[in-house]
């Protein structure tokens, strides 16, 4: 016992060392001292409001058409015997070219034969009349005969009353007149049926007319004209081929009749036709008549064309909720431009007037915007009339050039401190 108690007074000794060490060390230890709050500054890019009256574009993409294409047709049968030097695929022909020909001999020949029928019918049909002409100048003097014999038999019958005539004299007079009236019947007769005859030698003549109508016509079909200009595409045919009627020998399609075909979204086309006047019927479309611009990319080349909307498709795409609209081109460089080219057609929008135009990141969801005042922001409701594209049109009560942040940042508000760039 003797020999443990110095141990354990060491021990404490030593703890209450460490523990007195420990604690002048924690009450000496170096104190953070707490920084007081500071307010971030964010830079922001800036526009200046202006109040301005701007008319847009829609930005749409179509294609190329042909406004006219003719099918070239052989109207009749036949070996072809001579083609144009250009009538080939991808060649332009001007309006009215001979294009092809086919052997005209068969066709000539039933032409001469018509002409020589309808000379043979019109001299039958000129001997008929002129018979006809000369028995009704019979008829007249049998009807002045007929009248003077009446006379005659009246006198006679007069006489003979008196006794101053034999009664056979009265029967001879009376029997003349009934061969004269007789003569005058038979004339007639062959008068109506001179006429009848007549009547069918006229349609003789008339169908010999047609017939040779149609010869002609199928004479002037074996020479292929070119109907108006344009350039031809799908020729397949040589010297010495034998066509049918209807068959195909190529295409033409109209140079200066091209087309830009491209379809208008249900809204926009919505907001065109709301702002044209009312007085168009249904003969007119409101969007007919409107200029435009389209742009042609070939290669690294650009080549821009004016066009005019002719018109507007029958019904509305289901599936797309927009309507075809067509436009002829009318101005550039068309020479070049061929059926089936994919372009950009820039419609002119609506006109809007007293707004502002803004970034489109400029406008929250709630359409906010934020003013810059010295060096805050102060949030404020606008009227957001139009989104176009990466911009948006607004009508606000705020004075020109006033700052406006550009691009709103996550951390944004009344109040935030920024930094105009």
């Amino acid at each position: 016992m003797k020999g443990l108690r110095p141990r354990i007074l060491v021990s404490l000794g030593i703890i209450i060392g460490v523990t007195l060490c420990a604690a002048y060390l924690i009450n000496t230890r170096p104190r953070a001292e707490a920084k007081p709050p500071t307010q971030t500054v964010y830079p922001v890019a800036i526009v200046s409001a202006k109040v301005e009256t701007v008319r847009p574009e829609l930005h749409l993409y179509g294609e190329v058409a042909a406004g006219r294409e003719a099918e070239i047709r052989s109207m009749v049968a036949g070996r072809l015997v001579s083609l144009a030097a250009d009538f080939r695929s991808g060649a332009y022909v001007e309006a009215g070219k001979p294009l092809a020909s086919i052997d005209s001999f068969e066709y000539d020949v039933v032409q001469r034969e018509q002409l020589a029928n309808l000379s043979e019918g019109q001299a039958k049909l000129r001997e008929l009349e002129s018979d006809l002409a000369a028995e009704r100048q019979l008829l007249k003097l049998l009807d002045e005969q007929i009248e003077l014999r009446t006379r005659d038999e009246k006198r006679i019958a007069d006489l003979a009353k008196k006794n101053q005539m034999s009664e056979k004299a009265l029967d001879d007079a009376t029997l003349t007149l009934n061969s004269s009236r007789q003569l005058r019947l038979q004339g007639s007769q062959k008068i109506g049926a001179l006429d009848a005859r007549i009547a069918q030698q006229r349609a003789v003549v008339a169908r010999t007319e047609a017939q040779l109508d149609r010869a002609e016509r199928d004479l002037a079909d074996t020479k292929l004209i070119a109907p108006f200009g344009g350039f031809l595409q799908d020729v397949n045919v040589a010297n010495g081929k034998r066509v049918a009627v209807g068959e195909s020998i190529g295409r033409l399609i109209d140079a200066a009749g091209l087309e830009v075909r491209f379809e208008l979204p249900n809204a926009d086309y919505s907001r065109l036709i709301g702002t044209r006047e009312r007085r168009f019927g249904v003969e007119r479309h409101p969007l007919t008549g409107t200029a435009l611009r389209v742009d042609w990319r070939l290669g690294d080349t650009g080549f821009s064309y004016s066009a005019v909307i002719e018109r507007v498709g029958a019904e509305i795409d289901s599936s797309t909720g927009g309507v075809v609209v067509y436009a002829r081109v009318v101005d550039g460089p068309i020479d070049i431009l061929r059926p089936g080219a994919f372009v950009e057609v820039f419609v002119p929008d609506v006109i809007y007037e007293n707004v502002i135009v803004l970034p489109a990141t400029a406008v929250s969801d709630d359409r906010t915007i934020y003013l810059v005042d010295g060096d805050q922001l102060v949030a404020l409701q606008v009227d957001v009339v139009r989104e176009f594209a990466d911009q948006v049109f607004i009508r606000a009560d705020i004075e020109e050039q006033t700052q406006i942040v550009a691009e709103q940042f996550p951390n944004i508000g009344p109040g935030t401190k920024v930094r105009p760039l």
